[in-house]
């Protein structure tokens, strides 16, 4: 067998002698990085039970104990205080018409972090326990009794802020589903990326987080393990990490890359396995499914609790004087085989209904803007010509009322972007915004009235979601007009209206409850009561929780805005009503693939689509 560091010291040697020392000193610590590594993995190994007990209950306490019951309390405050949703949109007024409820719903997410907290101490604590082999539930729940009783509320503030900041960092190592909402939307990145000051700004921030993050590791396990005060850890950390900041980046660089070969490897077995059983008998390829499906589950699981194991065990615990944990006699393992047992039995049910089921529940298509890959200009009528040829099933498209008080397709409040004109639509009669000539994306074209752009769509047979976006500058009878005058005519082409206003919703019910409306949410923060006929969800922020509600509720989603074909999968796996995308064409050609494939090999590569949430 070939000794891979001999013969890479050899191949040093052959390079002139200004680099020999550099190249021969990286190697050595690539090595030696590996040796801990592996050493590090064969005391996981020998604990495995004990690392699986501790992460499942874990898990478990919080998926069905702390999440539910967060989820009701705050949906509870909303109902009795008649507020219908929760979103940025409504903060100022729920603080100033509801401040008990905006004090109880503050208190709710200090407590919820502080859960982070305590999950965060309970990981460390159940660490030290395994590997000073008195590890048991009840020697967890006597650490979480000291902790809760007594808390020490300069630890607590601290981590609220640093791991709020590092957030986009801890989820490598560390990831808590009570912190699953705490992303920032897509659109919104998208839109400030775009900026190159926002760019170099974010990017700035970013890696001043980074380097703080890892100068500031040992904070907290100082205060856990050593009761240091908060500045003595500070201070304590600062001296421990000084001058080490790239030996700490290269370990977790070593490990992150270790963990995705790992899994990329175990994957591509799995899927080559399957592959093959695909050719032989029907049932036979139908059970190895489910068991590849389920294995690809647990071993995606183990990964993600080595990873982080091994984080703690090599990287932050070594460097900390650990005290010895009382003695609870009690038994790990006695825990271990029915929780591996019950969470086994959950993937092989789950994926047994999901393979059953050979046919996919493919989501509405729908153009957002009325365009495809940047065919056209927003919201023209070109681009209604060129995309309606792709037969979607809806196409969005926004209105907005003009100094006149008709309706323009029109989506930016002022026209500055387009047209180069810095005036906004409500200050022009529609007249003269339709004689204006937009441009985007090497493509030009007039404006187009509401009126105009629905004709078009009459004569393509192609319905439309009808954006209203509201301004401070519309008239007072803006939306009352608008269902008169179009009402029935919505109903009788099958279009749909939308809007981020919430008035909007409320204002068209309140006129004619049959017309279909849905309120677009930008942040999936509490499942809204409003009666509107469904939600479009801003889909980084969408999961399979917000979903089932909405089923329960008789409520349609539609997901906003997926262009990729692992965001396609997401959205259908987590069984949306439709899609708002900029890509009806890549859409298209993903969902006739799927049909054209239902092979269990290409269903079992879907699937990992949703793996990483």
């Amino acid at each position: 067998m070939l000794n891979f560091g001999k013969l890479a010291l050899d191949l040093i040697r052959r390079y002139p002698v200004k680099y020999n020392q550099n190249l021969k000193t990286g190697v050595l610590l690539f090595m030696n990085s590996l040796r801990n590594l592996k050493h590090a993995s064969l005391e996981f190994f020998s604990h495995a039970k004990e690392y699986l007990t501790l992460f499942l209950v874990i898990d478990l306490v919080i998926e069905f104990g702390l999440v539910p019951l967060f989820g009701q309390f705050a949906s509870f405050l909303l109902t009795q205080s008649a507020i219908p949703y929760l979103s940025y949109t409504n903060f100022l007024t729920i603080i100033t018409q509801h401040p008990i409820t905006a004090l109880l719903l503050f208190s709710e997410l200090c407590l919820l972090i502080y859960c982070v907290f305590l999950q965060f101490y309970v990981f460390l604590f159940g660490i030290v326990r395994i590997k000073q082999g008195n590890f048991s539930l009840k020697g967890l729940a006597i650490d979480l009794r000291q902790a809760i009783r007594a808390p020490r509320i300069t630890s607590f503030i601290f981590f609220s802020v640093y791991f709020l900041l590092i957030i986009p960092f801890s989820g490598i190592f560390f990831k808590s589903p009570l912190l699953s909402k705490v992303v920032i939307p897509k659109f919104i990145l998208e839109f400030l990326l775009q900026k190159p000051l926002y760019l170099s700004l974010i990017a700035t921030f970013y890696l001043l987080v980074f380097i703080l993050s890892i100068r500031m590791l040992f904070v907290l396990p100082l205060m856990f393990f050593q009761k240091l005060s908060l500045r003595q850890a500070l201070t304590t950390s600062f001296s421990m990490t000084k001058k080490r900041f790239f030996f700490f980046c290269r370990k977790i660089l070593l490990l992150a890359s270790v963990s995705t070969v790992i899994y990329l490897t175990f994957f591509g077995l799995l899927y080559g396995l399957q592959y093959l059983l695909d050719r032989s008998p029907a049932w036979l390829a139908f059970l190895g499914a489910t068991l590849n499906l389920s294995l690809l589950q647990v071993g995606n699981l183990a990964i993600s609790i080595w990873s982080t194991v091994i984080f703690g065990t090599t990287m932050i615990l070594p460097k900390i004087n650990v005290p010895t944990v009382a003695v609870v006699k009690q038994k790990s393992w006695r825990f271990t085989k029915p929780l591996i047992g019950f969470s086994l039995i959950l993937f092989l049910l789950s994926n047994a209904f999901y393979f059953a089921d050979t046919r996919y529940k493919l989501p509405l298509i729908i153009s957002h803007r009325g365009v495809n890959n940047e065919n056209g200009v927003q919201n023209t009528l070109p681009a209604l010509k060129k995309t309606a040829a792709l037969k979607p099933d809806f196409i969005e498209i926004d209105i907005q009322e003009t100094k006149d008080q008709q309706f323009v397709v029109m989506h930016d409040t002022n026209l500055e972007n387009l047209a180069g004109i810095n005036v906004s639509p409500q200050e022009l009669t529609l007249a003269e915004l339709t004689k204006i000539t937009v441009a985007e994306n090497g493509h030009q074209a007039k404006i187009a009235s509401f009126d105009a752009y629905l004709a078009k769509a009459k004569a393509y047979k192609q319905k439309l979601l009808i954006e209203i976006k509201t301004t401070p500058n519309d008239s007072p009878n803006m939306l009352t007009d608008f269902a008169k005058k179009y009402g029935k005519m919505i109903q009788a082409r099958h279009h749909q209206v939308q809007s981020l206003d919430y008035n909007v919703v409320t204002q068209i019910k309140k006129y004619d409850t049959t017309i279909p409306v849905y309120y677009t949410l930008p942040y999936n923060f509490i499942f809204p009561h409003t009666p509107a006929n469904g939600y479009s969800m801003e889909q980084s922020t969408l999961n399979d929780s917000f979903v089932t509600q909405a089923k329960l509720a008789s409520k349609q989603v539609y997901s906003w805005t997926p262009n990729t074909e692992d965001e396609f999968t997401s959205a259908m796996f987590l069984n949306v009503d439709g899609v708002i995308t900029d890509n009806v064409s890549g859409v298209k050609e993903f969902y006739r693939s799927l049909t054209q494939d239902a092979s269990y090999a290409k269903r079992l590569l879907d699937y990992t689509a949703l793996l990483p949430n």
